[in-house]
């Protein structure tokens, strides 16, 4: 299935109104059937369709030819149902597999006829998947294109191959990839050519990260056609209002109702304006072919010559400088060395800030561990004291225990009356109970006390016992200790059974609880 691409954005000044109403040549299309659309090599396409041709995107791409073989599937099903002229079809590559093809009008038809291929275009765009716009400019599409420039060519080669594996983790199919060497410098380009420009944007935001550095992308300098035929001036940045000025001068030259609408684009760089027709195109650009009248502008200020729109994104939206009379010719030179030496002080200031960046993280990581280290160490210490509480009280326990059956078995002893010594041998047999539950205990938080010191002493990630069962208390028997052998009680149910709230109660304490890692 074709990948769809997302429409661009444009930012529309207040000045922009959408194309005028198509006025339709008298064109006579004869039997329609015999206008089907024609496969044809860009080189043999006439002069007169240049700039004037259609993009479609999201077709078949599984090599070079299938997308202008779903194209011309495309338009001949459109034809049994609409009514538009003969067109030609070319593929965008010979060599590479993409995604969308170029449709041109036929040279039976006279004339460019922008409104006949804007009528086409609003049709395709009603078909699912199927997105057309006017062709940006000669050869590939820009649309979503990044690059990214390297010293030489070894050092692009090296790169090739992480990048493509990049682009794979990331889950962003390529479509097309190339390497150039532009004129204007001494680099290497590899430039990549996605299916979705949202891939593109991620991409300028979130550059790749690849052999320690980071990599700065790149995209190529254009301006979305909204009409064929469109024409730019560029250099106009720092000039104040120059849209409302040359929109002036246009309707004072020609007629009121020349401009259809105009825009600038390119951080305000380029100005970009739609004429009602083409002979109103053709006679701006023939009269203005040197360059804008000098009384346009004042002081002297000279900005690029009017061209298609078509052209100026075919030439990479070249920076045409604003040029103002200097008292000295030579300031070029000295600016320039003076910008190539910024350029290379920042290239490597970027870099040692990368370097810095990264020891900075693998710092953080290091500090995270041995926080991490340390909470452990620390949670460890307050289990150990957990511990060594309960230790104590239950060895506090334990003596008492011991006292209390020693002082049973010596009431025992001295007593004869047989309702008493059942009751101190009921008593005597519940401490016992509790005094081995109470040394059971014992033996496990000195257990779970030996482990959390391993555990330290190792110094390794604290994976600590969890605590202890809650302690059983032992029988109360401070009643009984507080009365003589004589005045013992007769009756056994005046004898309490052990449970744990009671030696709370007896002791005016409460059991303190062993904490684990979670607790602490």
């Amino acid at each position: 299935m074709a990948t769809s691409r997302s429409t661009p954005i444009l930012t529309q000044p207040s000045s922009y109104h959408p194309p005028p109403p198509p006025a339709r040549p008298k064109i006579s299309y004869g039997n329609r059937d015999r206008f089907s659309p024609s496969l044809a090599d860009e080189e043999s396409s006439p002069m007169g369709t240049v700039g004037f041709e259609l993009t479609v995107f999201g077709l078949d791409h599984q090599n070079p030819d299938l997308a202008c073989d779903h194209l011309v599937r495309v338009l001949n099903d459109l034809r049994n149902q609409h009514t538009f002229p003969p067109v030609n079809v070319w593929r965008g590559d010979a060599t590479s597999a993409l995604d969308y093809a170029f449709i041109s009008l036929s040279s039976s038809v006279s004339g460019p006829c922008p409104d006949l291929l804007e009528d086409l275009r609003l049709l395709l765009n009603t078909l699912p998947d199927l997105q057309a716009t006017w062709r940006l400019c000669n050869g590939p599409d820009h649309t979503c294109c990044v690059f990214f420039a390297f010293p030489s060519d070894g050092e692009a080669q090296s790169m090739l191959n992480p990048l493509r594996e990049w682009f794979r983790a990331q889950r962003m199919s390529i479509m097309a990839e190339w390497t150039t060497h532009p004129l204007s410098t001494s680099q290497t380009c590899l430039s990549f050519d996605l299916f979705n420009s949202d891939d593109v944007d991620h991409i300028m935001r979130e550059p790749p990260f690849l052999r320690g550095c980071t990599l700065c992308p790149g995209r190529p300098h254009f301006v979305i056609l909204l009409y064929g035929g469109e024409v730019t001036i560029g250099g106009i940045a720092g000039l104040g209002n120059v849209e409302s000025s040359l929109n002036s001068h246009l309707r004072q030259r020609y007629r009121h109702d020349v401009i259809v609408g105009s825009r600038v684009e390119l951080e305000d760089d380029v100005y970009c304006a739609m004429l009602r027709d083409w002979p109103s195109t053709q006679a701006f650009l023939h009269n203005n072919q040197n360059g804008l009248p000098t009384d346009w502008f004042l002081y002297g200020v000279s900005i690029a010559k009017p061209t298609l729109l078509f052209s100026f994104n075919t030439q990479g939206a070249p920076p045409n400088p604003v040029s103002h009379p200097m008292p000295f010719s030579t300031s070029k030179n000295v600016i320039q060395p003076q910008l190539d030496y910024f350029h290379s002080e920042f290239g490597q200031f970027t870099s040692t800030l990368n370097t810095m960046f990264d020891h900075i993280s693998l710092a953080e990581q290091h500090l995270e561990q041995n926080n991490q280290t340390l909470l452990g160490m620390m949670s460890a210490q307050y289990l150990l004291s957990d511990y060594h509480m309960n230790l104590l009280l239950l060895t506090n326990e334990q003596d008492h225990l011991n006292a209390q059956c020693d002082r049973y078995q010596d009431q025992l002893a001295a007593t004869s009356d047989l309702p008493t010594r059942q009751h101190l041998q009921a008593a005597l047999g519940c401490a016992n109970d509790c005094r081995s539950i109470v040394a059971a205990e014992i033996e496990q938080v000195r257990k779970e006390t030996q482990a959390v010191r391993l555990s330290l002493a190792a110094h390794d990630c604290l994976a600590l016992p969890i605590s202890p069962s809650p302690i059983l208390s032992p029988p109360p028997v401070s009643t009984l200790d507080a009365l003589p052998s004589s005045t013992l009680p007769s009756h056994p149910s005046h004898v309490r059974s052990c449970s744990p709230d009671d030696v709370g109660e007896s002791r005016g304490m409460p059991r303190p609880r062993l904490q684990s890692v979670n607790d602490s």
